[in-house]
């Protein structure tokens, strides 16, 4: 898939703007603090319909305005398509697929496909499972539509259940009430289980060897699935489901004490290891940027062998974290890939790219100017 062209108005510190977009590289140059990642972002929103900031929406619209208004134009499986994304302070926003109007937000995911790999991805290899759950669940929603679904239906189910659990003794319902919670939680529970099963273990074949690339085949990357409901490798669904039920009835009183749902893949975590030992803890800095530029390679390639094409790649001042070896690698992993990349200096980034199709662009104050040379 191709964006073939950006328009943005009165997003962040964009009034206006709109770029005709090379179909492989484009590059955007400018000091910190100009409007780079804001432009990141804006792509980024019309693929997800959410930002990867820790923003409200409302933060999104220019600070002198009430509306923002965010179009691309792309090309999908030879179809030339139009996103358009309406944000009004105070408002639910609104999203348009050629000027129709979708009933739910979520409907856009899986439309324009993406990756994205900003400084902050690091939070996958360092950060709590709760960094791991939600990268995983947002490539899951982009190539599985009734995934989203089922995560937002589990999340009421452990909101249901939690209620049930803090007043399981007060209330004499609850006791003959709890098992059909338990249903839900175990049935929906289990779809998502097994969906993330399927997809950590497509990651980790391609991550693998994406890894011993980078490492000239010098050290061993592993990843797998650790599911909170138990080992539950090799099995079919009715056994994970089963193995879920004695899981809740086992520590069910546990649970009581505890007035929370303990189990289920709201609790679910990812273990990255490099020559056998987990990258979170022991491995060096070297090896932690290895390993997330593994995974974010593998993205790509499961997008593509998901969807049959690949997906558009952004890359929001990563270059200044990775060492020239993995530059080079990277740069070179990603033709025939459209790619959008910032910088703060494009020295290195000329080099890499002396003989690439590429657009450059100069970002000065939340204004677009084209660089021809």
């Amino acid at each position: 898939m191709i964006v073939n062209s950006l328009k943005i108005k009165n997003y962040r510190n964009f009034k206006e703007a709109e770029i005709e977009l090379n179909d492989l590289l484009n590059i955007f140059i400018g000091d910190n603090g100009q409007g780079k990642t804001n432009l990141m972002e804006s792509i980024y929103l019309t693929s997800i319909g959410r930002t990867f900031r820790l923003n409200s929406e409302n933060e999104l619209i220019n600070f002198n305005e009430n509306k923002s208004i965010i179009e691309v134009n792309l090309m999908k499986n030879n179809y030339n398509m139009k996103i358009e994304l309406h944000l009004e302070k105070n408002k639910r926003k609104q999203v348009l697929i050629n000027g129709v109007k979708l009933d739910k937000t979520s409907e856009m995911i899986g439309i324009l496909n993406n990756v994205i790999f900003t400084p902050d991805d690091m939070k996958i290899i360092k950060g709590s499972p709760i960094e791991r759950r939600k990268f995983v669940n947002i490539d899951i929603s982009q190539i599985k539509p009734k995934y989203k679904y089922l995560l937002n239906k589990y999340k009421k189910i452990c909101s249901e259940r939690n209620i049930l659990l803090k007043n399981y003794y007060t209330n004499t319902q609850n006791k003959d009430i709890i098992n059909i919670w338990n249903d839900y939680l175990v049935n929906i529970g289990t779809d998502i289980i097994l969906y993330r099963l399927d997809y950590i273990n497509k990651l980790k074949n391609y991550a693998v060897n994406i890894y011993a690339d980078i490492s000239g085949n010098k050290e061993k990357f592993d990843l797998n699935y650790l599911c909170n409901a138990g080992n539950i490798n090799n099995m079919d669904k009715d056994e994970v489901k089963k193995h879920f039920y004695d899981k809740i009835n086992a520590n069910f009183n546990h649970e009581i004490q505890n007035k929370t749902t303990m189990y289920g893949p709201h609790k679910d975590d990812i273990i990255i290891k490099i020559n056998d030992k987990e990258c979170k803890y022991f491995g060096s800095q070297g090896q932690q940027r290895s390993a997330i530029l593994a995974i974010k390679l593998a993205e790509i390639e499961i997008i593509k062998e998901e969807v049959g094409e690949y997906p558009i790649l952004l890359l929001d001042d990563v270059l200044s974290e990775l060492d020239n070896k993995r530059k080079g690698f990277l740069i070179n992993y990603i033709q025939g890939i459209q790619t959008f990349i910032t910088t703060t200096d494009d020295h290195d980034l000329n080099i890499l790219t002396k003989n690439y199709n590429k657009k450059k662009f100069y970002i000065n104050e939340g204004k677009i100017g084209n660089i021809t040379n």
